[in-house]
């Protein structure tokens, strides 16, 4: 239905780019079809964004027809649409299947992973003006909205689009990671961490199951996503290293042997020697 060149060292693609030109507020709609993209190269972009306001502009019809009248109502109403009209729901036979990162994949099989489905129902809220956010509780990802009297509403977009107040959210996360949540933890996430997130949680998946050149355009991304942090730079040169690229991994690789500490420095040595001894057989 939806399904129809990797990154330089430290370039995005242009349309990355002009995503990240707009930093902290990414679109994350347009996010998750860039890096749908990496899987699916003829991906149609324009059928997703269409189906995503068809879904929208029925959620928003839905809602005149029923006459919601505060704010639960409405989310109530946005979630009987998506999980049980259209099917939508948490993929818990799959859970760590790459394609539930994928927007058009989980448009397209109704099913998906807690940020992705988030993201989703998000997008799908906002075209009924309804504006949410999202939470970066630890485990497991929940989206939000504020009400008129400045307390909030939350959404499990893994679980039906069950709406829940502050401490139905705090009881679930809890019983899920055993950890307790503090009040900061319910704060809205800008969109720039949901984005690592999701290219974080896409890393693991292919890591896990070594797929190498997969795995190498999610981390060209992050490195380029989040410039701060070495480690992100570090695991692109070792990327490139299992690719065979020794020429571009060499770089990074010994830009943070500069910067990181004595234990991180000696488990590199080995990786390092490695990229330096295929550079040597190159020539």
């Amino acid at each position: 239905m939806f399904n129809a060149s990797p990154m330089s060292q430290y370039e995005p693609t242009c349309e990355f780019a002009k995503l990240l030109a707009g930093r902290p507020e990414i679109d994350l709609v347009q996010f998750m079809l860039e890096i749908a993209e990496d899987a699916y190269p003829n991906l149609d972009r324009v059928g997703c964004l269409m189906e995503i306001d068809r879904l929208g502009v029925t959620s928003g019809d839905r809602a005149q027809k029923t006459s919601c009248r505060d704010r639960r109502d409405q989310l109530a109403a946005i979630s009987d649409l998506l999980y049980e009209v259209e099917g939508f729901h948490g993929n818990r036979e799959s859970y760590y299947d790459a394609e539930n990162s994928y927007l058009n994949d989980v448009l397209q099989r109704r099913t998906g992973i807690p940020i992705s489905l988030g993201i989703l129902y998000m997008a799908v809220a906002g075209r009924t003006g309804l504006k949410m956010f999202g939470v970066n509780t630890p485990g497991h990802f929940i989206i939000g909205s504020c009400c008129g009297n400045g307390e909030a509403l939350f959404v499990d977009p893994f679980n039906q689009g069950e709406v829940l107040d502050c401490e139905g959210v705090r009881s679930r996360i809890e019983c899920l990671t055993g950890q307790k949540l503090a009040k900061e933890q319910f704060r809205a996430a800008a969109p720039l961490d949901i984005a690592a997130r999701v290219l974080q949680n896409l890393k693991a998946v292919h890591a896990e199951k070594e797929c190498w050149p997969q795995l190498l355009k999610v981390q060209q991304r992050l490195a380029v996503l989040l410039p701060q942090i070495p480690q992100e730079r570090r695991d692109l040169g070792l990327v490139y290293l299992r690719v065979g690229q020794p020429h571009k991994a060499l770089p990074l690789l010994e830009s943070y042997m500069r910067v990181c500490g004595t234990a991180q420095a000696a488990a590199l040595q080995p990786s390092l020697q490695a990229a330096r001894r295929m550079m040597a057989e190159a020539n």
